[in-house]
């Protein structure tokens, strides 16, 4: 039977008058008794005035009752010391203060003075206050409603969730701080338990309306550290006399302010870096007043290492597939080798998957959550038995199987002869639509005998044309994350050779608050739906002669998602199937989980891969098929897009590797880059709770590769755009500068603004005429979203 929290206390000798110490003072402190438990643990904590001992769980074991008035200081403590030896105490499990649980005798009578009882009821009720009262917080916190709601009210939920983890974090410290019985206290914690688990089934969502899992995963993030800290400082009161810890904690307290306030300083200067030395400047700029970005800038969540944020949930890599070889060969036969030897021995066929070509799909067929099922349904299985020719019109992705879990994606891009045809079929309607004059005429005369037409001829061709779209990076978080990138890219920059020309915008800021508004702004020149819907950059593209693929890392497609309309007809090429098959896209329940799928928290793989290196080989072997031709190529990757930012360091690699490869093979030397992102983070606890998020949510990731050939006809796009590296810029300039490029309105013969004005560069990334003061109101961002303000 459990003992009594509060049994009476043994008689007690009165203390002498006068200590048996050469001291001439009597020493007036009162004797104290201790509890008698053997289900709870005490540990009474030292003062200036009070010697301390340690108490702990008895195990049924009591120490000789002797009196220690009659010891000096050192003795006392040697003799507690040694008792713990020779009575098997333990370490302290719940720490309560002396004054509060020992009972002291006043006078000779030895009567007590308050209740222990009473505090111990006292903080019971505290501590189902404080978890009624995280309950009620977090549930408040759950509110649901459309994107526009929860814009709108995403300071209270943060501050409701904030709330409910402060509450929780409360009860458990005083339930650990309480004396109470083992039982009453796993009582209490399983109480907890169950809460919790409740409020994870009752709101398990993963949607504006329902966002019970984003809230239960931040909910984790800020408690289990916060609670593990304040776990560690208890533990080390336990371990340490009181000095001593006073000592520890005032040593580590000061410590950790000034390393991080250093690291604050530090991450603060670095925040508006760039390539090369490039940064975010202030003030007046060659007369020109710039705005300032709002708020308290101080990137806190650059205090946090790489990983931490997701590093427990072990899947930060994808699992690797063995057991298969397998090859789709540019004449399109495919081989597979199985090496499981049991798998061959056993007969079972192996199988490969020939996945749809897309592109000639109606938007019925790609609406968002049955994009995917259409794809399945439309994908044929077949049996290996032998090499095979596989060359089915418009396909460009297989999945060879051998077993389950042991398969792999192949991919196989194809020069197309009738794209070959439609873009001379543009090209000449273009000559015939030409006034060709006597003089031009001459001048190819010139030309030719000066040995001067093939130097011309390689400048007249147009650029290929790159969009590398990264959704939610902000471009701190590009330098935070992509770091092997930004490096790679960095030196891509060899323009004092002659070479590529990279240029940085360090306030190109967002026009909304997620993708729709943003890329519509880049693709279509409109934040919103029109009716009847506007068509896309690529179909100008297109229409101009160009070579046209689109892959994304992410079972979606663009146009029937923002626009409403299907605008696959304008893609010669285009990835889609592979990235909307299970398991990384799941068939029949919610495809964006935390756990899986395209925004989930963990690596997104994809047959014993990363999905983007998928598309990233798509990318590759599209370019190299037409090498002499002008292509327009999007890749749209997803990594960003999701609450820890950390699942963006695996596309680092790979996207560094992606980028030095261009440079190798010649890309660079005549096709222009625009990598940029549409806003940064939108979730997560930087943006949650920090100005820094909020203001990184507004700022995404701009820059473009200029190829020297460019450079060299047009010289006033260098002037433009380093002109612009500190101007207010939005999607809208984006969108200018790809139509440019599209429209041919560039001079044939190389930039002559004494001719034509430079008109054709206005409103365009390359426009020098840009106002580097203009306000959000003349750069058409609404007020609601405007967070760089000229002063």
């Amino acid at each position: 039977m459990e003992n009594s929290r509060n049994p009476s206390p043994p008689p007690v000798t009165e203390r002498p008058a006068t200590p048996p110490s050469p001291s001439p003072q009597p020493l007036s402190t009162p004797r104290y008794n201790t509890p008698n438990s053997a289900s709870t643990a005490h540990n009474i904590h030292q003062s200036d005035e009070y010697p301390t001992t340690s108490w702990r769980r008895s195990n049924n074991k009591q120490s000789p009752s002797e009196d220690y008035s009659l010891l000096d200081h050192h003795d006392k403590e040697k003799k507690e010391a040694d008792d713990e030896k020779i009575y098997g105490g333990t370490a302290p499990l719940l720490p309560i203060s002396s004054r509060e649980h020992m009972t002291p005798l006043s006078g000779s009578n030895g009567s007590k003075s308050a209740p222990t009882q009473t505090v111990i009821s006292i903080r019971i009720l505290a501590i189902v206050i404080l978890i009624s009262l995280f309950s009620l917080f977090y549930v408040e916190a759950l509110a649901g409603g459309d994107i526009e709601w929860v814009k709108d009210n995403l300071s209270t939920l943060g501050v409701n969730l904030v709330l409910s983890v402060l509450c929780l974090t409360a009860a458990l410290t005083m339930i650990v701080l309480t004396p109470m019985s083992s039982f009453f206290a796993g009582s209490l914690f399983s109480g907890v338990a169950v809460i919790l688990y409740a409020l994870k089934k009752w709101d398990d969502g993963e949607s504006f309306e329902a966002h019970g899992a984003y809230n239960m995963l931040v909910f984790l993030v800020i408690s289990v550290p916060l609670n593990g800290l304040i776990q560690s400082i208890l533990f080390c009161q336990r371990k340490m006399n009181p000095s001593k810890f006073r000592r520890f904690m005032t040593m580590n307290v000061m410590g950790t302010t000034i390393l991080t306030t250093l690291l604050l300083m530090y991450y603060h200067s670095v925040w508006g870096s760039g390539a090369h030395g490039s940064h975010l400047m202030h003030g007046n700029l060659a007369g020109t007043e710039l705005c300032e970005w709002d708020g308290i800038n101080i990137p806190i969540v650059d205090l946090l290492p790489n990983y931490v944020q997701n590093f427990w949930t072990g899947q930060l890599s994808c699992p690797e597939v063995t057991g298969i070889e397998a090859e789709w060969s540019h004449d399109g036969i495919l081989t597979i080798n199985c090496l499981n030897k049991a798998f061959k021995a056993s007969g079972s066929p192996i199988t490969y998957d020939v996945l749809p070509d897309t592109k000639s799909w109606p938007a019925a067929d790609k609406i968002m959550h049955t994009y995917n099922k259409k794809i399945v349904e439309r994908t044929e299985r077949r049996t290996y038995t032998e090499p095979v020719l596989v060359n089915d019109l418009g396909v460009e992705s297989i999945i060879a199987t051998c077993e389950p879990e042991v398969s792999k994606v192949l991919i196989r891009v194809v020069r197309d002869e009738a794209v070959l045809e439609r873009v001379k079929g543009v090209e000449k309607a273009r000559q015939e639509q030409e006034e060709t004059t006597t003089a031009d005429h001459e001048q190819d005369l010139v030309d030719v005998l000066n040995g001067e037409a093939e130097k011309d001829a390689e400048l007249a061709r147009k650029p290929n044309v790159m969009v590398l779209f990264m959704d939610a990076v902000a471009r701190r978080q590009f330098y935070r994350k992509m770091a092997k990138t930004a490096t790679v890219v960095a030196s891509l920059d060899t323009s004092a050779q002659g070479g590529p020309q990279l240029h940085e915008f360090f306030r190109y800021h967002a026009v909304g608050f997620n993708t729709d508004a943003n890329s519509r702004v880049v693709y279509t020149n409109t934040p919103d739906r029109q009716d009847p819907p506007a068509l896309p950059v690529w179909k100008d593209f297109h229409e101009a002669g160009y070579i046209t693929s689109r892959v994304e890392d992410n079972c979606e497609d663009w146009s029937t998602q923002y626009t409403g309309i299907e605008t696959s007809q304008y893609f010669d090429h285009e990835l889609q199937s592979p990235f909307c098959l299970p398991p990384y896209y799941a068939l029949d329940k919610n495809p964006f989980s935390n756990f899986e799928g395209p925004y989930s928290i963990v690596a997104r793989c994809l047959h014993g891969t990363n999905v983007h290196n998928h598309a990233l080989e798509y990318m590759n072997q599209f370019r190299r098929e037409y090498p002499d031709q002008p292509w327009f190529q999007m890749g749209s990757f997803i990594e960003g897009h999701e609450g820890t930012g950390e699942v963006l360091l695996t596309l680092d690699d790979d996207m560094a590797k992606f980028m030095k490869g261009m440079e190798e093979d010649g890309t660079l030397e005549n096709t222009i880059i625009f990598m940029m992102a549409d806003h940064g983070l939108h979730m997560g606890i930087n943006f949650m709770f920090t100005p820094n998020g909020r203001i990184e949510h507004m700022n995404p990731y701009l820059s473009v590769i200029l190829p020297p050939l460019l450079a060299k006809k047009y010289p006033s796009l260098t002037r433009g755009l380093m002109h612009n590296q500190q101007s207010l810029l939005t999607g809208y300039e984006i969108h200018a500068t790809l139509k440019m490029l599209a429209s041919g309105r560039m001079p044939e013969n190389g930039d002559d603004d004494d001719v034509d004005g430079g008109a054709w560069r206005t409103g365009t990334l390359f426009d020098e005429e840009l106002n580097q003061s203009r306000t959000c109101e003349q750069a058409k961002i609404p007020e609601e979203y405007c967070h760089c303000r000229v002063a």
